[in-house]
């Protein structure tokens, strides 16, 4: 057996078989013995308040956060942005800073959360993922519209389709460093100008990093067929 194939054997044999998946860094607003601290720094529309924590009813069953929107001033097509998490606040970075760091230098594959509202028509939701001075920035959007009152599970994979705009700079550029999630509405004709509140309730949000594990035993597993060739030569 070669030295190479030897040592790859070796360190594979030292990781468990979790090590074999992505990691992956979420939050789920877990209740918390201090209940003003449910909604992990995360914030409503204009930015000025926290999003309010709910105890249970998430898509597991347990917590989740939610805000509510009027619709009264706006026009279709609009895009508010309805929850956002910021690096830098006053209080602190959303989610302990989890989800801010140089996502191509992490190997960051996916941007998934969960989302339900209680508007009469389902509606279509996006992310904009921003550097932390807001600019530059890339949107992703849903192609699949969120149907009314049901937990939806999103997923945006990096790079990926539903990607539509990054004001005019390129992946790169926006995704060098991450600072600021903001998840929100395209406004449909029927509820522009309406002056109604809806729910939005969030859960679930995480990126996956591939594990450095798995980045060796892929290697490792190139080498030993490249052997394998070699030796059948």
């Amino acid at each position: 057996m070669s030295k190479h194939l030897l040592l790859c054997t070796v360190v594979a044999a030292s990781f468990s078989l979790s090590s074999l998946y992505a990691a992956e860094r979420l939050e789920d607003f877990p209740t918390l013995s201090n209940p003003l601290l449910s909604h992990a720094n995360w914030l409503d529309n204009p930015g000025s308040s926290f999003l309010t924590p709910v105890a249970s009813g998430g898509p597991d069953g347990g917590s989740f956060v939610s805000t509510t929107f009027n619709f009264q001033n706006t026009a279709s097509g609009d895009t508010p942005v309805l929850m956002r998490a910021n690096l830098s606040t006053p209080f602190g970075p959303a989610s302990q800073g989890k989800f801010f760091t140089k996502w191509i230098h992490a190997g960051v594959t996916e941007f998934s959360f969960s989302v339900r509202h209680n508007a009469p028509l389902p509606l279509g939701f996006f992310t904009r993922f921003a550097a932390p001075a807001n600019f530059p920035g890339a949107i992703a959007v849903t192609f699949a519209p969120v149907l009314p009152n049901t937990w939806t599970d999103i997923t945006f994979s990096l790079p990926g389709p539903n990607f539509v705009s990054f004001e005019d700079q390129t992946f790169e550029d926006v995704f060098h460093e991450i600072g600021r999630l903001q998840i929100g509405v395209s406004v449909p004709v029927a509820l522009a100008g309406q002056n109604v509140s809806y729910t939005f309730d969030l859960d679930k949000v995480s990126i996956n990093i591939p594990e450095p594990s798995t980045l060796l035993l892929g290697g490792c597993a190139t080498m030993a067929l490249g052997f394998a060739r070699r030796r059948s030569r």
